[in-house]
């Protein structure tokens, strides 16, 4: 991706040698401004890494940056360690869910069981950093804030009910949303994570992310050329057998 606007991408790289190329990539002036911080696997998830932010000096083509970042395994020569690809970024809503913001994330119907603040974050100019998260606009989270200080506080959902703090009209949709944030687990509303587990002997996938957050809206499977023979002679047999009683699924395999 060729672009002057700020990006986004999963890093897996260790965390020292990570710094060591951003800070050279800033000293280079290539990146005007960069923060990552490392996310604890959630439940579903195979591995920890790092969520990062880069804002470019001038128009950039992202894959050199990945080429750039890419770093030697001992464990695995033939696969450096690295990142996913980049997508185009907005501040401030990569950084609520590099947080994993609970209002922010409850607004998609999302929760996570790991949480995290500022001073986790690692980046290239602390002032500049401070100065955004001051500027990101809260006022659409403002009920979804509510309902997290609520539980935070052992409030009762009764009780913000009875006292007139909830909209009449919205009081499932609040109800749901105190009980997906008293859970402290994680639920994508759908989507998959970009560091999925995965079962042994299962095909690889072809991922569609996110822009914003990095997470899997979609997935294939990818095929062997084999496989897609396969999967196009079974569909041919079925477009063949469509007007006789039988199931399609018998013949696909469901």
């Amino acid at each position: 991706m060729r672009t002057a606007r700020p990006f986004s991408t999963i890093s897996y790289n260790s965390e020292s040698y990570l710094k060591s190329r951003l800070d050279e990539l800033v000293n280079r002036r290539v990146l005007d401004f960069y923060a990552f911080i490392e996310h604890i696997a959630e439940e579903d998830e195979e591995k920890n890494h790092f969520h990062l932010y880069m804002e470019p000096s001038s128009i950039i083509q992202t894959d050199t940056i990945t080429d750039y970042l890419k770093e030697d395994d001992e464990k695995h020569p033939d696969k450096p360690l690295g990142c996913i690809h980049c997508k185009s970024s907005k501040f401030g809503d990569w950084y609520m869910y590099a947080c994993h913001d609970k209002a922010y994330l409850m607004s998609k119907g999302q929760t996570r069981k790991h949480h995290y603040v500022q001073e986790q974050f690692v980046v290239s100019d602390m002032l500049y950093f401070r100065e955004e998260i001051h500027c990101i606009d809260r006022s659409k989270y403002v009920g979804m804030e509510r309902i997290r200080e609520a539980v935070e506080d052992g409030v009762d959902f009764r009780y913000m009910v009875k006292m007139g703090q909830i909209p009449v009209q919205l009081i499932k949709q609040y109800e749901y949303a105190y009980e997906c944030m008293s859970s402290n687990s994680t639920y994508r509303a759908g989507r998959e994570t970009h560091t999925p587990k995965v079962p042994a002997g299962k095909a690889d996938k072809v991922y569609l992310f996110d822009e914003e957050t990095g997470e899997v809206i979609f997935s294939v499977d990818k095929l062997t050329n084999a496989e897609m023979v396969e999967k196009a002679e079974m569909k041919g047999k079925a477009r063949a057998m469509k007007n006789e009683n039988v199931s399609v699924d018998d013949l696909v395999g469901g």
